[in-house]
């Protein structure tokens, strides 16, 4: 995707205002333009209503009908011996016949279509007085043409206007003059005759000239003051302080957060300085505080450092100090379970109370020994995969069998608590390349944690089947999982993390009713994880709980130690 063309704030606020001003004068200009056009030709037309009106008014005597032929003002006696044949040199005034005289208009001069368009006009029209139009002459130049009609009213105020002047005078056939109860009926015609004022433009066009060139000069002027006003309003008053902010936020950017920005304009600009000014003072403020606080944090992860290879120095010599006290102490504990044996089978035979009273205190002392064996078992694993000393033995291990030997071993427990034992492997599953002691002291986990919590009457359920999952699938890695269902209380979903941390139990009251010291499922989840594989647990409240080993077919490597973290709580 094309990326769009930036402009900067500057560009955008002289291109839209400038093409502002240019549309907004090119508008006012347009408009003045056809004004002054306007104004002009009303002027022009103006002027030829007032030289008809100064022909008729200067009429000395009512002229007569006539077709074609120029008719000007009779001389006033103070104007004899001027010639009223020759016109004005800037206008001309011709009375035309109106179609009402039974002449054709034929007889009119061919150069006037103009006069034939008004005669039309006026003759049609009653309530038309006047017509104005361009026209050109033979010469091609540009003349202005008023035609004024005069009709009935105006021929009666000229003869009275006549009357007035000259008094009582009589009219003759060859001056035309009239005498007073003269008869204005006979003039009862709408239109008589059409006077005609032709003159040329050449002043209207000088007018239309200078005006022109007055609007283009002060359209120039107003486009060149208001851009540099607009100028210097976007640039001072906008845009300066804009780039004073953003030549401050650009140095922050750069990690000065000592500077500050200075804009005294009296206005919002300034008021955002100011906010911008006092976020630059708390930022500063925090990255002091945030300066203290990491020095403080580098003291404490300092000495937790220190701490931690102590911590670390402590657990690797607990480690190595229970190893081999565990050591030391299995070999006596041996020794006294061994001998107690030997007492208990002493005084089996015994027919007096006194030796089967020695009988059962043999037999305590053999359960109670074997019990603080299988404590110093479990601490000894621990330590050994906390130091990171656990190593991993392979060899083949027959799934069926191994599922046998092991429900051999739990069984008598199980009958003991009512228990039914299932038993569930498929002589087909393939031999398990792995270590066969730590599958084996997993699942027994297992079995003993079903047997303990299972109350009778219940079924403890021990399988094995190839796993087909999706992430087995994909990884082509063949996988089995061995499992152990019980139909026991069952685990919350809450606790189910708890369970395989170190000396963790669920019953933790005094007067729980299952033994044990919490660190059967913590072993045999490191265990897994040494097998290369992993523990998951199946169970709910009051539905039992469900055991699952899951460890590849082939083992990759012939010893995978693990670290001293490994048994630490999750």
């Amino acid at each position: 995707m094309r990326k769009p063309v930036r402009i900067s704030l500057a560009n955008k606020c002289q291109l839209l205002f400038g093409s502002a001003i240019v549309l907004i004068l090119a508008a006012a200009l347009a408009i003045g333009w056809g004004r002054m056009y306007t104004l002009v030709i009303e002027g022009q037309q103006e002027t030829a209503r007032r030289l008809a009106d100064a022909w008729l008014d200067g009429l000395t005597e009512i002229p007569k009908p006539f077709r074609g032929e120029a008719t000007h003002p009779s001389p006033s006696p103070a104007e004899e011996g001027t010639d009223p044949a020759v016109p004005a040199p800037a206008a001309e005034a011709v009375l035309f016949m109106s179609l009402h005289e039974r002449e054709a208009i034929d007889a009119a001069p061919a150069d006037t279509p103009f006069i034939e368009e008004a005669i039309r006009l006026f003759d049609t029209r009653d309530d038309k007085h006047e017509h104005f139009q361009e026209v050109a002459d033979a010469e091609g130049r540009r003349l202005f043409a008023y035609a004024r009609a005069v009709r009935k009213s105006d021929l009666i105020r000229i003869h009275n206007r006549l009357i007035r002047q000259f008094g009582e005078a009589t009219i003759s056939d060859t001056t035309g003059r009239f005498t007073p109860g003269i008869d204005t009926t006979a003039l009862a015609d709408p239109l008589r005759q059409v006077l005609v004022v032709k003159f040329r433009a050449d002043l209207a066009d000088r007018q239309l000239m200078l005006n022109r060139i007055y609007i283009v000069a002060a359209g120039l002027a107003a486009g060149v003051l208001a851009i540099g006003t607009f100028w210097y309003i976007t640039t001072r008053i906008i845009l300066s302080p804009v780039r004073v902010l953003r030549d401050t936020a650009e140095k922050v950017a750069e990690g000065g957060t000592d500077i500050r920005s200075d804009i005294n304009t009296g206005d919002e600009f300034e008021q955002l300085s100011d906010v911008f000014n006092a976020m630059l003072e708390r930022l500063h403020a925090n990255e002091n505080e945030l300066r203290k606080a990491n020095r403080s944090l580098d003291l404490k992860l300092g000495e937790l450092a220190e701490t931690n290879v102590a911590l670390y120095e402590a657990n690797k010599i607990k480690g190595e100090f229970l190893a081999n006290v565990s050591h030391e102490l299995r070999t006596p504990l041996n020794s006294i379970i061994g001998f107690a044996q030997v007492l208990k089978d002493a005084f089996a035979d015994g027919a007096t109370s006194q030796d089967e009273k020695r009988r059962r205190y043999a037999e305590n002392i053999i359960i109670s020994s074997q019990r603080l064996l299988d404590l110093i078992n479990d601490l000894l694993d621990l330590a050994k995969i906390e130091a990171g000393r656990m190593e991993v033995h392979l060899g083949p291990v027959n799934v069926p069998d191994t599922l046998e030997g092991l429900a051999t071993l739990i069984r008598p427990q199980a009958e003991k608590a009512g228990l039914q034992l299932v038993t569930k492997a498929a002589r087909t599953l393939p031999v398990v390349q792995t270590d066969a002691g730590k599958v084996h002291q997993v699942l027994f986990n297992f079995l003993s944690n079903a047997v303990k919590f299972t109350p009778r009457g219940g079924t403890v359920t021990m399988s094995a089947q190839m796993m087909d999952d999706t992430v087995t699938l994909r990884s082509g890695e063949r996988r089995i999982r061995f499992s152990v269902a019980d139909t026991g209380p069952g685990i919350p979903l809450s606790l189910q993390d708890r369970i395989f941390e170190k000396f963790t139990q669920l019953d933790t009251s005094v007067t729980r009713t299952h033994g044990g010291t919490g660190l059967g499922l913590t072993i045999s989840r490191d265990l897994a994880k040494l097998l290369q594989g992993r523990i998951e647990l199946d169970s709910d409240e009051g539905k039992g709980a469900t055991f699952h080993l899951i460890v590849p077919v082939e083992f990759k490597s012939a010893s995978t130690p693990l670290m001293p973290a490994a048994g630490a709580a999750r």
